[in-house]
Order: structure tokens, then sequence, then C-alpha cells
């Protein structure tokens, strides 16, 4: 199984190396396509994370998580962030949650403070 994952990748990595030149053009692009995993962001699936991309296409790095010469590499690292971004989305819901609770607690015992004061005067 390793053996065939590693033959895909040899050959789509010999795909990518082609030397392209634009007709009518002295610009050689031996890079070839290369993929381009986006930081995720919410609702974001992992497809719309990987890009196919050139040196010819215009690419925000402030959306940029990574660059990959493979589909698979960069599939991976798509999977890997999106987890990630899931699990501090997790938390941050549960510090808000945690937090909501506090804070009815203490309004709660706040009412209480003030109902003790009262019945002392």
């Amino acid at each position: 199984m390793r053996k065939l994952l590693d033959l895909l990748n040899e050959v789509e990595e010999k795909q990518t190396k082609k030397p392209v030149k634009e007709e009518g053009s002295s610009v050689v692009d031996e890079v070839g396509k290369f993929f381009v995993v986006k930081k995720p962001k919410k609702g974001m699936t992992k497809e719309e994370m990987v890009q196919e991309a050139t040196v010819f296409d215009e690419i925000k790095m402030d959306e940029v998580k990574g660059v990959y010469k493979n589909r698979s590499e960069a599939n991976r690292m798509a999977n890997e962030s999106l987890m990630e971004y899931e699990k501090q989305i997790k938390e941050m819901e549960d510090a808000m949650n945690e937090f909501r609770t506090m804070k009815k607690e203490i309004e709660e015992k706040r009412k209480a403070a003030a109902e003790k004061i009262k019945s002392l005067k």
C-alpha cells in the first residue's frame, strides 16, 4: 500500500515539474502546479481549504496555512488544521459556557447576600 502511494506521489511530482511556456511570452514556469492550504474559517470544508495553484495565481499570504507540492500532503495538512480549528472552537464555547454559568452563580449569590442584608435591617 505504501509503495502505491509513493509511486502516485512520484508521478504527480513529475507532472508538476513540466516547464510551461506561455504562448507569445518569454516566461518559463519550471515550478508547475502546487497546492495551497488555506487557514480554516467557520463552515469551511477540507475541499475548500485545498486549492491547486501556479506561480501566476494570486495568493493572499495572510490566508495561507501552507504550500505543498502534492495533493495528499495538502489534504493531510487541511485535515489537521480543520481538526485543530474545531478543537479551538469547542474550547472557546466551553469557556464561554463556564463564564455564563459563573456569572449566573455570582448574580444569584449577590441577590442572596442582598436579601440577608435586608433582613438584618
